[in-house]
């Protein structure tokens, strides 16, 4: 006969096990990306006004020591952020995120050079009057958002959108005329873009979830009849440990983050013309 206790205990280790399941492959966060069109790569060409467009433009290294690096891995069919316990590694976190900052800040200057500009990049302000540039640009990079979008498992349950996006922020943008010392401010520049094919993918088949399922519901069922603190804490991590993710991070040819700093760069070159005119 079935004990009234045994019963809640098995309904508890069902319930909790759903629960996990559900969180890690479906998530309870809102769609808020999903729906957007993936970004075109490369900006259309801007047409930039004919001062800007035959001077020399120097360009200081932009300012990234500050630059605030955001965002994670999303799985499921509700676009969950993922905590440690799911989300992808430290080593594979630092691959995308690492030089966020620096690779915004070359792409923009890479696409002003795409636009047409003759564009040299200085080590100092003190070597601008030496290459005699007529007019030298400084900025910062403030943040940077990276998010990307696993598919779920590999067959395609659970799947966030399997995209990636990033958001970057330009601040402090000065254009200043070398021969007059005149300053041309410019407002901050906020640039978002979306590409398909997340770069993170879950190594996961239906079958691993129901294999973690089975090992979950027996290291959970062993930390509830644990018949000391310690067994229970031990059992409790190797709970923990079963449900980790394992992804791999798959070769990429250009990130979201380059894109949105490209169009970035563009709407610089178009604020700049407008104020020409």
């Amino acid at each position: 006969m079935i004990t009234k206790p045994l019963l809640n205990r098995n309904l508890c280790l069902r319930l909790s096990l759903l629960l996990v399941s559900v969180y890690a492959l479906s998530g309870c966060a809102a769609n808020v990306t999903r729906s957007l069109s993936c970004t075109q790569i490369r900006p259309n060409k801007v047409d930039v006004a004919p001062p800007l467009k035959h001077s020399q433009l120097a360009v200081l290294p932009f300012d990234t020591r500050d630059t605030k690096i955001e965002g994670g891995h999303h799985e499921g069919l509700m676009q969950v952020r993922q905590p440690w316990i799911f989300g992808i590694s430290k080593e594979q976190r630092e691959m995308l995120y690492s030089n966020a900052g620096r690779l915004a800040a070359l792409s923009f200057v890479s696409e002003l050079k795409n636009q047409g500009l003759s564009v040299t990049i200085l080590e100092s302000e003190q070597s601008a009057s030496s290459r005699d540039p007529s007019l030298l640009l400084t900025g910062k990079v403030e943040r940077v958002i990276l998010n990307t979008y696993g598919h779920g498992t590999k067959e395609g349950f659970g799947s966030a959108g399997n995209y990636w996006e990033a958001t970057v922020f330009f601040s402090n943008i000065q254009l200043k005329d070398t021969q007059s010392n005149r300053v041309f401010r410019v407002d901050d520049i906020q640039s978002y873009a979306k590409l398909e094919n997340c770069p993170a993918q879950l190594d996961w088949t239906m079958l691993t979830v129901a294999v973690k399922s089975l090992q979950g519901a027996l290291y959970l069922y062993q930390m509830r009849a644990a018949s000391s603190p310690f067994t229970a804490i031990s059992k409790g991590k190797k709970y923990v440990e079963t449900w980790k993710a394992d992804y791999a991070l798959d070769k990429y040819v250009v990130s979201p983050i380059e894109v949105a700093a490209r169009h970035a760069a563009a709407q610089f070159l178009q604020r700049l013309s407008t104020d020409a005119q």
